[in-house]
């Protein structure tokens, strides 16, 4: 008879149970992305939370574009390089990115992932507006600990009798029950992110905006071949002693989050010259409406 308390998943939570007792698991630096709309909210209230009719409200439709640009993979890697894991929340999408083996990083691929990042919150300022909401963008550096498995299925609860399961016991086994990706693990880039994205426009998070924590940016800076400078109007990113993006700030914020200062970057315009990619190319990230 297979028990639950044998099988390797539920070995493997032993493991992590006796590794976060030892308190010596190792954390990581990281970064994440956190995107929301704006204004989604307000269709589920005037729909009293139906989602037929918010379906033909053309809410879904939107979930659906959002999906299609906000969940391209720019870094299609795998360990020990950076790769970025996605994770979609409703009407919210998180990003994060491990940053353990930054030595390895390629200085100029990164800045690939962080060209599309910001572009891509251009392309959402213009499907967010079509649908009448509004977007925002929150970019914040942390770090990341797992504690515990990813995920529980069938292994982890089924008495079964190995030479005679039944089609239901299989399905039982092959269902998982919990998500739990190492990645979001009590990661304070997320939880940052989210928290400065909750601020909201009374604290100046403002509606169509991107705003950047300046730990993120201190991340940035670390990585090899990349270098920063903040200016009185603008962060400048450089590959090599070469200027490649300029990022035009609209105002600073400096606020107190659970207990943690941070300073916090509204970003209106993203430069990018021509030594990165050919051309000197503008966009402009901010558009000043108010969203429903």
């Amino acid at each position: 008879m297979a028990q639950p308390f044998e099988s390797r998943e539920f070995l493997e939570t032993q493991k992590w149970r006796i590794k976060s007792r030892s308190k010596k698991l190792n954390s990581s630096e990281c970064i994440s992305i956190w995107t929301d709309i704006c204004g989604f909210g307000y269709y589920l209230r005037k729909n009293n939370w139906d989602l037929n009719r918010v379906q033909r409200d053309g809410m879904i439709e939107l979930l659906n574009e959002v999906y299609n640009v906000a969940c391209r993979v720019s870094l299609p890697y795998c360990s020990p390089l950076p790769i970025e894991k996605i994770l979609v929340l409703n009407d919210g999408i998180a990003k994060t990115v491990d940053l353990k083996y930054k030595s390895k990083i390629d200085g100029y691929l990164f800045l690939m992932f962080l060209r599309d990042t910001l572009i891509n919150h251009y392309f959402l300022l213009n499907i967010t507006q079509r649908f009448n909401v509004g977007i925002r963008t929150v970019l914040a550096g942390g770090e990341r600990i797992q504690y515990s498995p990813e995920k529980i299925t069938g292994q982890s609860l089924l008495y079964y009798d190995e030479d005679n399961i039944s089609e239901f016991g299989k399905k039982i086994l092959d269902t998982q029950y919990l998500y739990n990706p190492a990645e979001f693990q009590m990661n304070t880039a997320f939880a940052k992110a989210f928290t400065i994205d909750q601020l909201g426009s009374e604290e100046g998070i403002n509606v169509n905006g991107l705003f950047i924590e300046q730990s993120f940016m201190n991340l940035i800076d670390s990585i090899p071949n990349l270098n920063l400078e903040l200016t009185n109007k603008s962060w400048l990113i450089y590959y090599k002693n070469t200027l490649m993006f300029q990022l035009n700030i609209i105002n600073r914020l400096e606020k107190t989050i659970k207990g943690l200062d941070v300073k916090i970057f509204h970003i209106e315009k993203l430069v990018i010259f021509k030594e990165f990619d050919g051309d000197d190319i503008e966009f402009y990230l901010y558009i000043n409406r108010k969203s429903s």
